[in-house]
C-alpha cells in the first residue's frame, strides 16, 4: 500500500525547482571561478608572449602636476590586467551570493550556510515560521469552535444550570486550557477576579498597573517575562470585562507559555461570546416566563 501511495503522489513543477535550485548555485559558483583560472591562464601566456606591454608605463608629468601617494597606489591597481579580474569575480561571486539570499527559496533544501561573519540556520528559521502558523491558525480553529451549534448546546446547558456569567466562562477557559495542553504542549493556569477582589490580590504591581490600560483600551494586555529575568517569574495576560452581572477581571499566567497576539484575540472573543450566550439564553428565559405567566393568567380571565 505504501508503494502504491508513494506512486501515486505527484511531484510538483514548483518542489522540482526548490530541488534544483541549490545545484544551480553550485554551478553557477563553479563558473565563476572557472572564468577566473581561465582569464588568469590568458592574461599568464600574453605576459610571457609580450613581457613589455605588460609593465605598466608611469603616468607622464604635466606641468604642475605632483603625484601623490594615492595616485603612485591606486593607479597600477586599476589599470592592471591582474586586479581587474580579481575584482571582476568577487563582484560577480557577490552577485551571485547576494541573489540567493534575495531569494531564500533557493536555499530551501540547504541547512546551513555561511558567508564571512553571516551564517544562516535555513531549517531552523523555517521551522520556527511554520511552528508560529501552525500555532496561531490552530488558535484560530478554537476561536470558531466557540462559536459552533456544538459548543453553543454546551455552553447553554452551563448557562441553564448556574444562571450566572462567571460559571460558563470558568467552564470556556477550562476547555482552553485543555486544548491548549493537548493539541499545542502549552500550559497555563487562570483566575477570575471581581474588581474589588483583584486590587486586594497579592499580584505584582507591574500586573496590577495594567488594568487602566485595559480598562481604557477595551483589549487584554500582555506582559512577558525576558530572557534575563529568573524562572520563577510568570508570563501574564490580563482582560477587564464589565457586564450587568459586574466587573470582572480574568487574569492568565504562565511559567513558560508566553502570550502573543493571537491569544489576546482568542481571549477577548472567548469572553465576548461567552457573554453574547450569557444574553441571548436570559433573554429567551424571561421572554418564555412572560409568556407562562400570560397563558396562566390567560384561562382565568
Amino acid at each position: 500500500m505504501a508503494i502504491e501511495e508513494q506512486k501515486d503522489k505527484r511531484i510538483s513543477v514548483f518542489d522540482r525547482i526548490i530541488g534544483f535550485m541549490p545545484k544551480f548555485y553550485v554551478i553557477g559558483t563553479i563558473l565563476i571561478f572557472v572564468y577566473t583560472l581561465v582569464a588568469m591562464a590568458h592574461l599568464g601566456i600574453q605576459t610571457l608572449k609580450k613581457p613589455a606591454e605588460t609593465i605598466v608605463p608611469a603616468p607622464p608629468v604635466s606641468q604642475g602636476f605632483e603625484h601623490t601617494l594615492i595616485s603612485l597606489i591606486i593607479e597600477p591597481i586599476v589599470t592592471s590586467e591582474f586586479y581587474q579580474i580579481i575584482f571582476n569575480t568577487l563582484f560577480l561571486y557577490l552577485v551571485w551570493i547576494l541573489l540567493f539570499l534575495l531569494a531564500p527559496i533557493a536555499f530551501y533544501r540547504l541547512k546551513h550556510f555561511k558567508f564571512f561573519n553571516i551564517e544562516i540556520e535555513i531549517e531552523k528559521q523555517d521551522a520556527a515560521v511554520y511552528e508560529v502558523f501552525s500555532m496561531s491558525s490552530s488558535k484560530m480553529k478554537f476561536a470558531a469552535y466557540l462559536t459552533s451549534e456544538e459548543f453553543q448546546l454546551e455552553i447553554s446547558e452551563e448557562i441553564a444550570n448556574s444562571k450566572d456569567f462567571k460559571t460558563p466562562l470558568i467552564y470556556t477557559l477550562d476547555c482552553a486550557v485543555d486544548f491548549y495542553s493537548d493539541q499545542l504542549g502549552l500550559s497555563f493556569t487562570y483566575d477570575i477576579y471581581t474588581l474589588n477582589q483583584f486590587k486586594k490580590a497579592k499580584l505584582p504591581k507591574s500586573i496590577k498597573a495594567m488594568l487602566d490600560k485595559s480598562i481604557q483600551t477595551g483589549d487584554p494586555c500582555i506582559t512577558n517575562k525576558s530572557n534575563s529575568d529568573s524562572e520563577y517569574y510568570k508570563n501574564f495576560l490580563i482582560h477587564y470585562f464589565e457586564n450587568m452581572d459586574g466587573k470582572f477581571v480574568t487574569v492568565l499566567n504562565s511559567y513558560q507559555t508566553e502570550f502573543d497576539t493571537f491569544d489576546k484575540s482568542l481571549l477577548k472573543i472567548l469572553q465576548n461570546v461567552i457573554y453574547d450566550y450569557y444574553l441571548q439564553y436570559n433573554y429567551i428565559y424571561e421572554a418564555s416566563k412572560k409568556l407562562e405567566k400570560n397563558e396562566t393568567i390567560s384561562p382565568n380571565n
